[in-house]
């Protein structure tokens, strides 16, 4: 566990996520309740690394980074994608990975090629319309022509409104996991403005 402080004042902790010599071994164990911890990722591989964008040698060597504060977390792990555009980072609470991550970082070059990214959801969306377009073109072209084209245009039009029904679908999951996630966020916000008077 090494302790340092950022350019900006900020206090982070640089955990080994498992050590054989240490006492409790595990990083889930050494985290107290309130804090936060970030991990580092390579965004085009999603391999671990350092807050740099170092990959770590051995799994052995991997950290992660612990924060008192969600937005002292939020300030470093922005530092530093700016300084390194090739690295992510997730966010989480006190708990860990049982439950998605508070905050994902990246790049602004890169926010585009997240997955639920609002540019995607506007395509998934246009497309879907498409489908169910060239679906009912389909169907009437069936119906006008029905003993010509023996079925084919109508189980085309099917899988059209399949294909579309699942881009709609994975449209509504990414959005309710942004809600989920907003709502958390939210109530980590809010108390931690609620804990700042009692600091005082």
């Amino acid at each position: 566990m090494c302790s340092a402080t950022s350019d900006d004042g900020i206090q982070v902790i640089a955990l080994r996520l498992y050590d054989r010599a240490r006492t409790p071994n595990s990083w889930t164990e050494i985290v107290r309740s309130g804090q936060f911890v970030a991990f580092a990722k390579i965004f085009d591989t999603g391999a671990p690394c350092d807050a740099q964008g170092r990959p770590f040698v051995t799994m052995e060597d991997a950290s992660c980074l612990v924060f008192d504060r969600l937005d002292d977390a939020e300030a470093f792990c922005r530092d530093q994608v700016n300084r390194a555009a090739n690295v992510r980072f997730e966010i989480f609470d006190s708990t860990g990975r049982a439950q998605p991550p508070l905050l994902l970082i990246v790049h602004p070059s890169r926010q585009h090629q997240l997955e639920g990214n609002p540019r995607g959801m506007r395509l998934r969306t246009q497309g879907s319309v498409a489908l169910f377009v060239f679906a009912a073109v389909s169907f009437w072209y069936d119906f006008r022509h029905g003993p010509v084209v023996q079925f084919f245009p109508t189980l085309l039009g099917i899988n059209l409104v399949v294909v579309a029904l699942r881009l709609l679908q994975l449209n509504g999951s990414y959005a309710h996991a942004e809600r989920v996630r907003q709502r958390r966020l939210a109530e980590y916000q809010r108390s931690a403005r609620e804990a700042k008077p009692a600091r005082c």
